[in-house]
């Protein structure tokens, strides 16, 4: 039987009835790495709710071989003195009963890396962002460690033996790797709807060019979605267009509501909250355009499906995101001014060519092309384990 070990430090939920969650770590995610597992073991953060799941709008993770360990928070003052040793111990003895240990991201997947150095076991790593940008965007602590990941995100990516890196170009540039490496996004696309495209080109013939609905999808307490500037930019343009602005993701919404407030456009920013899946899809569908201003991403997922709905779409420079975008719909990140100038030239625009662009393009990112090029690079990983 072949075991795996998943590192990662995104959190997992554990609803008010003990059932674990989440909208990010799923099943379909999970079930990738049956290819070569015959059980899967996941390391990663668990938060308590006092919601079921279905209350939370989080998809209920209950695939047979999947086996949750659990880790509290450590990031903050006791995490780190208090259960960041603990932690280290737990994954080593864990790692040593593994086969395969696959490496996502975060402080458990440095935990990880660790461990399997010491136990001289390879390791695969799944390359989705910025270190740098992760954390030196996120808080003043943030900043005092970014240097560190910065550090070990490339030196972990250079020595691991199996590589996949969610960009084309831009983090392979940035973490280069002795090892072997393929790229497939981590978006989960099943078979794209035409449908999408017919309804979107008939959305775009009523489009009004001066009430506009646009929106982002990403956690609200994170400065690094950059939520915030496009806040400031619809103040400034507010006396040439209607803007609504909506916004799905959860965590603490206060920093944005306050930066609503000092823009004078409260009445403009609605919080959805977290949606399901298929919620998602239809408030895509609901948008005249999407906007993915992220200060970090690696190729932000919620782009690309943003893309499968042939919805029209404005995006940063950051990191993988001009890899799906054409220039004319790109700004400086953290840059109103250029957001600014981004927005006018996008609202004024004729759509359809740039709607029936971002649909091909989506397509692209569909699950079966992108899982061909993940379960060989998987399956090469077990061969070099085996020797083979």
């Amino acid at each position: 039987m072949i075991k795996g070990l998943f590192c990662h430090y995104l959190p997992i939920y554990k609803d008010i009835d003990g059932n674990y969650c989440s909208t990010t770590l799923t099943n379909d995610l999970f079930s990738r790495y049956f290819c070569v597992v015959d059980e899967l073991y996941v390391a990663t953060r668990v938060y308590p709710i006092n919601k079921t799941y279905s209350e939370a709008h989080q998809e209920l993770i209950n695939l047979k071989n999947v086996n949750i360990i659990e880790f509290p928070n450590l990031s903050n003052l006791k995490g780190f003195f208090l259960e960041l040793p603990k932690a280290r111990k737990k994954i080593q003895q864990i790692a040593k009963n593994m086969d395969l240990i696959f490496i996502r991201g975060g402080v458990i997947a440095l935990l990880g890396v660790t461990a399997a150095r010491k136990l001289h076991k390879p390791y695969l790593i799944e390359c989705a962002g910025c270190a740098w940008d992760e954390y030196w965007n996120y808080s003043f602590s943030g900043k005092i460690i970014a240097p560190y990941m910065e550090y070990r995100a490339k030196k972990d990516t250079k020595n691991a033996s199996h590589v996949i890196y969610v960009t084309e170009k831009w983090l392979q540039n940035r973490y280069p790797t002795n090892g072997k490496h393929t790229n497939a996004s981590n978006v989960i696309l099943n078979a794209i709807d035409d449908n999408a495209l017919t309804k979107r080109l008939e959305k775009i013939t009523t489009f009004d060019h001066k009430n506009i609905h646009i929106g982002t999808t990403g956690g609200v307490g994170n400065k690094a979605k950059g939520q915030q500037f496009v806040i400031e930019a619809i103040s400034k343009l507010s006396q040439k267009y209607n803007i609504t602005y909506e916004l799905v993701g959860s965590g603490d919404n206060t920093y944005l509501l306050n930066m609503a407030k000092k823009f004078n456009v409260e009445d403009k920013v609605v919080f959805k909250g977290q949606l399901t899946h298929e919620e998602v899809l239809e408030w895509l569908d609901s948008l005249d355009f999407y906007i993915q201003p992220s200060m970090q991403e690696g190729l932000p997922r919620a782009l690309i499906e943003a893309m499968s709905r042939a919805c029209p779409a404005i995006g940063s420079t950051t990191a993988g995101i001009p890899e799906l975008l054409e220039p004319q719909y790109i700004f400086k990140r953290g840059k109103v001014k250029d957001l600014i100038r981004v927005m006018n030239y996008s609202f004024d625009n004729e759509l359809r060519e740039i709607v029936e662009r971002n649909f091909l393009k989506s397509k692209e990112y569909q699950i079966d092309n992108l899982n061909k090029r993940r379960t060989a690079l998987y399956k090469d990983y077990l061969m070099f384990i085996k020797g083979e």
